[in-house]
């Protein structure tokens, strides 16, 4: 049985965005998801409350503490699909942001094939074969900070047994909506 999975991240809602970028909310609400996973910085908790509305099961919604969020949140929870392991970090101590190779030790570290992170708001997909490591940048369009370019994005996914389908979908430079699918078998 196939499972689904949303990707979002690097928020900032209120302080640098108003919401989550239209066609990706249009994305969110297509259907009942398996998993939303948010890789941080979303400021408040009703950001973080929001996506429980499309889940099948409220427990599934996998969210990390972002450097912005000052309300109770794990830094680095892990979950299991279907046998496959994977975690959430949001980035904060990456330096410079979005470094695979510390990215790669924290993959390590949680004992996970698939690590989602942020903090960087721009995407990567990054593929070996011992790890996966996927930004979808930010999903609202907010600033990065110290960074003046963003990637706006989102990720979705696809199991099925031991393949993941990766859909991302993003804003390019002319300002018109993406997508890019990419195959891995586990």
């Amino acid at each position: 049985m196939t499972k689904t999975i949303f990707v979002a991240g690097d928020l900032h809602i209120p302080s640098r965005a108003a919401m989550l970028h239209p066609t990706f909310q249009l994305v969110l609400e297509s259907k009942k998801w398996d998993y939303i996973v948010l890789t941080g910085d979303y400021t408040i908790p009703a950001v973080v409350k929001h996506f429980e509305l499309y889940l099948k099961k409220k427990d599934n919604l996998i969210a990390c503490k972002g450097n912005m969020d000052q309300f109770p949140l794990p830094d680095k929870p892990t979950f299991e699909i279907d046998g496959i392991k994977f975690g959430v970090y949001h980035g904060t101590d990456i330096s410079p942001r979005g470094d695979i190779k510390q990215l790669k030790k924290v993959a390590e570290e949680l004992e996970v094939k698939v690590l989602f992170t942020g903090h960087s708001h721009k995407c990567q997909f990054n593929f070996d074969s011992e790890t996966v490591i996927l930004n979808p940048g930010t999903s609202s369009g907010a600033s990065g900070g110290s960074y003046w370019t963003v990637d706006t994005g989102i990720i979705t996914i696809s199991i099925l047994q031991n393949e993941l389908i990766i859909n991302r979908f993003f804003i390019n430079n002319q300002g018109k909506i993406k997508s890019e699918t990419r195959k891995i078998d586990l």
